[in-house]
């Protein structure tokens, strides 16, 4: 079996995904692991990798959470997951340092959530959000329905002239129609939709029909969950009402060493932090710290960071719900963030200094801007409008810029570049886990008496609960030290087990106004935290110990 590290060249669709995976397992599997979580249904496997030192311990360092592919027209997002896995086994298997990372750390990655519409978009479907769930049971579907009218694989955009038509040709980029004024005159009116026919159609009437795979498993996830609505696309009857988000839930909840997670997605160029909604229960300590870690790991990239609310909203009324990113704060307690991969705008070197509202208010000017910048240097993503027949309206024309590849992911030529940047982030937040290492000291008394002494320190950038909220619903695992005797050593002082206190990271100080020189000053609680037993007797010991996000394992004496 012959296997090849990816160079972040090529989209791969899911067969080329499984077999990838498959044989990086197969062929490093002291490193790598692959499992199926679920099956979606069309049947196809919801992978999991696990990226560490296979001896046993995998399962007790703390750990990074990575995924793609909520979204199936976000190829990018799963790219990007790969290209991180690829990076970080191939450091281990060739490198001191990559293999000392992964024996002190393990990382959980999902390439792709949602692998039927990921597939489906591969093969030549019209758009589709996220997975192949049908319409809810009593939907009636009438009205345009994208589809592949001309036969040539693709689904396009198609245009018409009408006198009531909202478009007319922009003079200065003829591939692109701009919105009509009061000026324009009617006889150079256009309606522009995508390619497709009309279902039940009544032979007057040009709506569109709802989303034949409306589901959006970024608002089924239960986080500030409730009935969502936009775009055309639903956020499920309840949390967890798909195999898809129940399965990646279930499999994060059975893995309590994860302390940070990174969520892979198109498009804008930026990395959503918290707060989520005016409700978001994380406190101000856990939301700095969020921010200011999200600010490090963007650092020099070129991406942005945006608060999820008010700063990534389309509706401030109407904040966005049921993501998986709040999920990971408010449910597990977890430091997650969502990477928007990709800005078309700024790569053709327009300002779009708020990108949310853009989707609901755009720009003209910019679009125009930007649609240029693509018909100029990729040309292959550009397909003349072209007259066709069309069996319901009669003359047409099918053509326009290729979203798939300019808008919502980068033409190939600039794929490598794109994922070159978005493995820094990546690499950063995978840095910033917690580090818990444990030290042990003897020392002799005189009249056959030892004290222990643990000190339990944090040296990573997270605390040991991840986040502050995590500590406080009780999810982040408790933080005990453990001393196992033989017959021959009596306690004298001190309880065998002993609770103490999550650590603090060395991001908390960073997280306030104790983060400059003028104002520095040391944490409340701190990095360290201390056991000690009084012995008397001879013979083997072994301190156990746990913290919680920060791992777990023993000392023997």
């Amino acid at each position: 079996m012959s296997f090849t590290w990816y160079d972040r060249n090529d989209y791969f669709d899911f067969p080329q995904l499984e077999s990838w995976c498959e044989q990086l397992a197969a062929t490093h599997p002291e490193w790598v692991s692959i499992e199926t979580l679920g099956e979606t249904r069309h049947g196809r496997p919801i992978l999991l990798l696990t990226l560490a030192r296979h001896d046993g311990g995998e399962h007790r360092r703390p750990a990074f959470w990575i995924d793609g592919g909520t979204h199936a027209v976000e190829w990018t997002g799963v790219m990007n997951t790969v290209s991180a896995i690829s990076t970080w086994v191939q450091a281990a298997v060739e490198t001191d340092a990559g293999a000392e990372r992964l024996s002190r750390h393990t990382v959980y990655a999902v390439p792709c959530i949602s692998p039927d519409g990921f597939q489906a978009m591969h093969e030549g479907a019209p758009f589709i959000r996220s997975s192949l769930r049908p319409p809810v049971e009593g939907t009636v579907r009438s009205g345009l329905d994208p589809c592949d009218v001309d036969g040539d694989g693709v689904v396009r955009w198609m245009r018409w002239k009408d006198p009531a038509g909202p478009f007319v040709h922009d003079p200065e980029l003829p591939i692109l129609m701009r919105p009509r004024t009061l000026e324009d005159s009617p006889d150079d009116a256009y309606f522009m939709c995508q390619e497709g026919e009309f279902i039940d159609w009544d032979g007057e009437k040009w709506i569109s029909a709802p989303y034949l795979y409306g589901q959006d498993l970024n608002r089924n996830f239960p986080a500030s969950w409730k009935p969502f609505s936009m775009f055309g696309m639903d956020g499920g009857k309840y949390p967890l009402s798909e195999i898809e988000t129940r399965t990646v839930v279930d499999a994060f909840h059975a893995r309590q060493n994860i302390a940070a997670a990174l969520t892979n997605h198109t498009y804008t160029g930026c990395l959503l932090t918290a707060p989520h909604s005016p409700k978001d229960p994380l406190p101000m300590g856990d939301v700095l710290l969020l921010r200011k870690l999200a600010e490090s790991a963007v650092e020099g990239t070129e991406y942005r960071v945006f608060s999820t609310h008010p700063e990534f909203t389309y509706d401030e009324k109407n904040p966005i719900v049921g993501t998986w990113d709040e999920c990971l704060g408010s449910t597990f307690g977890v430091a997650g963030y969502t990477f928007e991969l990709w800005d078309p705008f700024g790569t053709a070197g327009v300002d779009n200094p708020d990108p949310a509202k853009f989707f609901t208010k755009p720009d003209a000017g910019k679009l125009r801007t930007m649609v240029k910048h693509f018909v100029d240097a990729f040309p292959s993503c550009v397909s003349p409008w072209t007259e066709f027949e069309h069996p319901q309206l009669g003359a047409v024309e099918i053509g326009g810029i290729d979203y798939l590849h300019t808008v919502r992911n980068p033409p190939l030529e600039l794929l490598e570049n794109e994922l070159e940047r978005g493995f820094l982030v990546a690499d950063r937040l995978f840095r910033a886990l917690p580090h818990v290492v444990p030290t042990v000291r003897v020392e002799p008394l005189g009249d056959g008496l030892r004290q222990v002494v643990v000190v339990v320190e944090n040296r990573g950038y997270l605390p040991s609960s991840s986040l502050q909220y995590g500590e406080g619903i009780g999810a982040a695992g408790a933080c005990t030290v453990r001393i196992e005797l033989s017959d021959d050593i009596e306690i004298i002082d001190g309880s065998p087990g002993q609770t103490l206190h999550h650590l603090d990271g060395w991001g908390t100080a960073q997280a306030g106004s104790s983060s400059t020189a003028i104002y520095a000053q040391l944490p409340g609680r701190g990095h360290r935290a201390v056991a000690r037993w009084l012995l008397r007797g001879n013979g083997p010991a072994t301190v156990v110990w746990n913290f919680g996000r920060g791992g777990s394992g023993s000392v023997s004496l």
